[in-house]
């Protein structure tokens, strides 16, 4: 198995665009524990630092990775970028509102609906069908999800819920659109969403002044934890259809209120746990039976 990150010409099996879409959810969960650990950034801070830092790593990842025909590249991935980016900024303002308005539990219980709108519109515009597994495991997930969540979720804020509502619609549509680009390097997309998400997070902020822990710690967040995590999901995207992306991302929503554990010493209730396993064993069960059905499946060539 040969291949590069996100520009070369790859074939890797169908088992490592999950395995990669597995690893970004792991990257992707540890934003709970980046939050819980600022001093007194202001949730429009949070963004702006972190999407600084995510902006600046993948761009100069790319013009690494192409030297000198970056921004030929960046023009061939304009038409999907200026349509995805901006729910990539938008999303990322609703997610960090969230987590600084409610708790990760709820966060993570409303975001378990990105994978009914990534079906939908995976079957909408990209033609891809769910199969019955598929849907079965998504039901089970998001089962599973609700009871780690069932007895928090009277607590959470109204807005802070909402927010995290908004976020699974435009992850969906931002997954939806990494499919469409798949056959190019679809970094554009994630620079400009970041870019993106600075401007608004500037326009809605009083002031960028933080304490100089926080501005470190969101930068540090976005250049490596979701650099990492954005890199495998581009990856990933390539050889799984946006359902299934969602599904396999689902891994995060478990593990986040875990490393949340570790810093604020919530321990799991008996119902968490057990939302827990079933999560787990959909998750088994779902990529065994798409081990035995679905033969090798090489990802598409990138056209640079």
């Amino acid at each position: 198995m040969t291949g590069a990150v996100l520009g070369a010409t790859v074939q890797h099996t169908r088992g490592f665009a999950i395995a990669a879409v597995a690893l970004a959810a792991v990257a992707f969960s540890l934003n709970g524990f980046f939050v819980r650990n600022l001093e007194a950034a202001t949730t429009w801070q949070v963004c702006f630092w972190r999407a600084l830092g995510l902006c600046s790593a993948v761009s100069l990842l790319f013009v690494w990775h192409h030297r000198g025909r970056a921004a030929a590249v960046f023009r061939q991935g304009l038409p999907i970028a200026l349509i995805a980016a901006p729910t990539q900024g938008v999303g990322v303002l609703f997610f960090i509102y969230s987590l600084t308005h409610t708790t990760v539990a709820n966060t993570m219980m409303m975001l378990s609906a990105t994978p009914l709108f990534a079906a939908l519109l995976g079957w909408a515009f990209l033609g891809e069908k769910v199969g019955w597994a598929t849907a079965v495991a998504i039901a089970a997930t998001m089962a599973g999800i609700a009871l780690m969540t069932v007895d928090g979720i009277a607590g959470g804020s109204l807005w802070g819920n909402l927010a995290a509502l908004g976020n699974a619609c435009t992850f969906a549509i931002f997954i939806t659109y990494l499919r469409r680009g798949r056959a190019g390097d679809m970094r554009p997309t994630v620079i400009l969403g970041a870019a993106t998400g600075m401007a608004l997070a500037a326009f809605l902020s009083d002031g960028l002044s933080a304490p100089m822990h926080d501005i470190l710690l969101c930068i540090a967040w976005g250049a490596f934890s979701q650099t990492t995590g954005m890199t495998l999901m581009l990856i990933g995207s390539r050889g799984l259809p946006a359902a299934e992306i969602s599904l396999v991302a689902m891994i995060e929503f478990v593990l986040a209120p875990m490393w949340a554990w570790t810093v604020t010493g919530e321990l799991p209730t008996p119902l968490s746990a057990t939302g827990g396993g079933i999560i787990f064993a959909a998750m088994l069960g779902w990529s065994w039976r798409r081990a035995r059905l679905h033969r090798t499946v090489p990802l598409r060539p990138t056209g640079s």
